[in-house]
């Protein structure tokens, strides 16, 4: 180290600071400053005067327009932003007018933050905080808050935050104009004894009294800097304090990842409402995405297997119409036992309209003579297995048997809706109805029938009876109900089973693949279901960027305070985005947690068996992570944007 560099800490010429060019602003005019090692410094002057752009040139939070500064015989001009930043955090204490203190951090936590920027392990740190904040006398204020602090009590912290590492220069901005005068009085003191023990110290002030406790006094008006003599001798000591070594390097400004992490922890946990608000808008989004993505894997497979059950499991033979309509005669009257014998066949049975003519349904006893009795109704003639085939449900009696069909019994079957019209609702007390003058003793009502809807609302009598009664020539068609993945099988071999005279005559309604409506259905309801979730998710990342802007401009003081103590744009940017991110993780697993519960909820109280995608749970957080990256971009590049000295202005 040069002469130069041992002797003087800081050194100003010709320093000029012009602040825009229509008109421009001179702030800083030709300034020359040397302050040597242990000097105290007051640089007075009116409001207006350039006092602040002066410090904000010394404390390298600003860059003046034109002229020399060396600090310790370091060119400041040949500095990056990061060499600058580590120059701040190591050789550079600021005490300021406002404290800027961090409220929800305890004094021995402000006074560690001195270090975050330094790059350095932990080891140690919590001592040296210490040893601070006992040379400033609040050793029995450690664990307080800021706010169980006097305004006196506050100034110390900063001034121990500040002391953390042993800095080459205290740079103070109106240390006591917020406090009372046995507050400044006090801190007065301590700037002696530090002043005494070594320290060089560069005092901002308007007030007199301050400016006469220093060993020096400059004096600033319209940017022009003058010495003012105030009858003191600086003190020349010896110090251990520190100054920077090695070929005019200065070390950049770094942060662990632990410290960034603790950082950002703290910053989300200070205002805990806000940090839950944040939250909301990620829980809300991917509780519905999990939520739609569970319930439409759970719906799709109560729809898919209805499909399964239902369509893909029915087979309808009819005869082939030709010029002269369909043929009466081409499905032969035993064709459920034909079909019966083929493998994968559950059940088959003919059912066949009846034409009844102008004939009416009535009912035989009429309770009220004013009302209604003659009906228009559907009249079906069915064979015993066609009640199974269409999954017919008994709400009271029995279905006809084989026996019933092949006596011609004049029994009938009900559905729910004929049922209502004719007034029957049980069948204890025999009840009968007339099909023209026929009479037809009801031996049982349907609930519901799965397949052939057109049954509800009909009158069903035996096949064997309508051939007797009504002279029906033949089987209208048949149901068949296959076994899951039969169907295209038997209806291959239908034809030869019922016409191997000519297979042509009949006309086979098989389901479609399977698989290919599966997929469709099952797109159809993703697709339907994730724009529901994206829609979510949008509104989400909206509010999460919302508050972290908000939480950006309302922590300006705090962001000026740590660019003042060393953090670069990047580390600035660094712990808004791995805020904003880890609440958007905590907002994903919350988000996936109650997605799941409300997926078995629903699926509860419909008495479904309840689907998830084993991966939505875990790439919930991710996705929370991503949508907290993206929408805490733009406010944590807001935040790095932010210059010290706009900071503190603000």
């Amino acid at each position: 180290m040069n002469t130069q560099q041992s002797e003087y800490v800081l050194k100003l010429e010709k320093v000029c600071r012009q602040f825009g060019t229509e008109p421009a602003v001179h702030a800083l005019v030709d300034v020359d400053l040397r302050v040597k090692r242990g000097e105290w410094v007051a640089v007075t002057g009116p409001s207006g005067a350039g006092k602040s752009t002066l410090l904000n040139v010394i404390g390298c939070l600003d860059r003046p327009t034109s002229g020399k500064y060396w600090f310790e015989g370091i060119d400041t001009a040949s500095l990056n932003d990061n060499e600058r930043a580590g120059l701040r955090s190591r050789h550079i204490g600021f005490i300021f007018q406002s404290f800027h203190l961090l409220p929800h951090r305890s004094v021995l936590e402000n006074v560690m933050l001195a270090e975050v920027y330094r790059k350095q392990s932990v080891q140690g740190r919590r001592e040296r905080a210490l040893e601070a904040i006992k040379k400033v006398g609040l050793a029995h204020r450690a664990d307080f808050l800021p706010t169980k602090l006097s305004g006196g009590e506050k100034q110390r912290v900063a001034i121990a935050r500040a002391l953390v590492g042993s800095p080459s220069l205290l740079l103070c901005d109106e240390p006591t104009g917020n406090l009372d005068s046995k507050s400044t009085g006090d801190i007065l003191d301590l700037f002696e004894d530090l002043n005494a023990l070594g320290y060089t110290i560069v005092v901002v002030t308007h007030e007199e009294d301050v400016a006469k406790r220093a060993s020096r006094r400059v004096h600033i008006i319209d940017g022009k800097l003058t010495e003012v003599a105030n009858g003191k001798t600086t003190p020349r000591k010896s110090s251990d304090v520190a100054s920077i070594k090695g070929n005019g390097k200065v070390s950049r400004s770094g942060v662990t990842l632990r410290d960034l992490l603790d950082e950002a922890i703290a910053g989300m946990f200070a205002r805990p409402g806000r940090m839950a608000l944040t939250m909301l808008g990620i829980v809300i989004g991917i509780t519905a995405l999990v939520a739609t993505l569970g319930l439409s894997r759970t719906a799709g497979n109560q729809i898919l297997g209805q499909f399964d059950e239902l369509a893909a499991t029915e087979i309808v033979i009819t005869g082939k119409a030709g010029p002269n309509g369909a043929d009466p005669h081409a499905i032969p009257w035993d064709a459920p036992a034909r079909l019966r014998r083929l493998n994968g066949v559950v059940a088959a049975g003919t059912l066949s309209g009846v034409d009844i003519g102008n004939a009416l349904v009535s009912a035989s006893l009429v309770k009220d003579p004013k009302s209604q009795t003659n009906f228009n109704l559907s009249v079906q003639a069915a064979s015993p297995g066609l009640f199974k085939a269409v999954r017919a449900d008994v709400l009271t009696g029995r279905v006809f048997d084989d026996g019933n069909s092949q006596r011609a019994d004049r029994v009938a079957v009900l559905g729910p809706g004929a049922a209502q019209k004719l007034g029957i609702v049980s069948v204890q007390q025999l009840p009968a109805i007339a099909i023209g003058d026929k009479l037809y003793l009801v031996i049982g009502i349907l609930r519901d029938v799965k397949r052939q809807p057109d049954l509800l609302g009909s009158v069903i009598i035996p096949e064997g009876t309508a051939r007797q009664d009504f002279r029906l020539a033949g089987p209208g068609a048949v149901v068949v109900e296959t076994k899951i993945g039969a169907a295209s099988l038997i209806a291959k071999q239908t034809p030869l089973a019922l016409r191997p005279d000519n297979p042509g005559a009949l006309k086979i309604a098989a389901p479609q693949e399977p698989q290919r409506v599966k997929d469709a259905v099952k797109s159809d309801l993703n697709v339907m279901f994730l724009l529901l979730g994206g829609l979510s998710l949008i509104v989400g990342a909206i509010g999460i960027g919302n508050i972290t802007l908000v939480s950006v401009i309302e922590r300006t003081g705090e962001i000026g305070l740590r660019r003042s103590i060393g953090a670069t744009r990047w580390h600035i940017a660094s712990q808004f985005l791995l805020e904003s991110t880890s609440l958007g993780i905590i907002g994903g697993i919350l988000g996936a947690g109650l997605g799941v519960l409300i997926v078995v909820a629903v699926s509860a109280v419909q008495v479904w068996t309840p689907v998830l995608d084993p991966s939505a749970p875990f790439l919930a957080p991710a996705v929370g992570g991503i949508i907290g990256l993206l929408s805490g971009t733009y406010p944590a590049m807001r935040a790095a944007r932010l210059e010290p000295v706009e900071a503190f202005r603000n």
